[in-house]
């Protein structure tokens, strides 16, 4: 039986070890990326320009009933007498297709000889919204303070309200309270369209 030497084996970090040959690459080789798919995205449909909101120049602009032209709404006789101002008065009644100044849902109609009538808007609400807040800034623009020199709605008319205190009278123009905690609008000497 022969004996096997067995040498000293050398690591590989010895001096005189061959490297593997390295294998060039051309620079500047950039792996292919796949773009992201995509959602589609929808185009804009062409649509007109927003429509400015109407300024209001009159009182019958805040209304979408023709105030000028009540009759044409056929409403219904209920009395005749005496108005405030001792005149023969002949009072109308007009259930309202919508809320005027998102607050108002019947109108009395007070025609007098003269064919002028006054209306007289019923709510069946105490709060002042939005149009009726803007109504009245208008109101106060359009007519000067009322009588006690109040103007523009603020947070006093809040706690009159509550308190149906309210009110704001621009003597044979326009008259707002809230006396029986229901609030009324009344607008004096309309000349119908004729």
């Amino acid at each position: 039986m022969g004996f096997f030497k067995f040498g000293k084996h050398h690591s590989q970090t010895s001096s005189n070890t061959e490297k593997e040959p390295a294998t060039e690459r051309p620079l500047h080789i950039e792996t292919p990326v796949t773009p992201p798919v995509q959602k589609e995205i929808p185009t804009p449909v062409a649509s007109s320009p927003p429509k400015k909101k109407k300024e209001e120049e009159d009182v019958a602009d805040f209304f979408t009933v023709n105030i000028y032209d009540m009759f044409k709404y056929e409403p219904v006789s209920v009395r005749k007498g005496k108005g405030a101002n001792g005149h023969p008065v002949e009072i109308f009644e007009l259930e309202l297709p919508e809320l005027e100044l998102s607050a108002f849902f019947k109108v009395e109609i007070h025609q007098y000889e003269n064919k002028r009538y006054d209306l007289v808007f019923i709510s069946k609400t105490n709060e002042a919204g939005d149009r009726l807040k803007q109504f009245i800034d208008f109101s106060g623009k359009a007519f000067g303070p009322d009588f006690m020199q109040k103007g523009n709605f603020n947070a006093n008319d809040l706690r009159d309200t509550a308190l149906g205190v309210f009110s704001r009278i621009w003597y044979n123009k326009v008259r707002i309270e809230n006396a029986s905690f229901t609030l009324t609008l009344t607008l004096y000497g309309i000349t119908p369209e004729r």
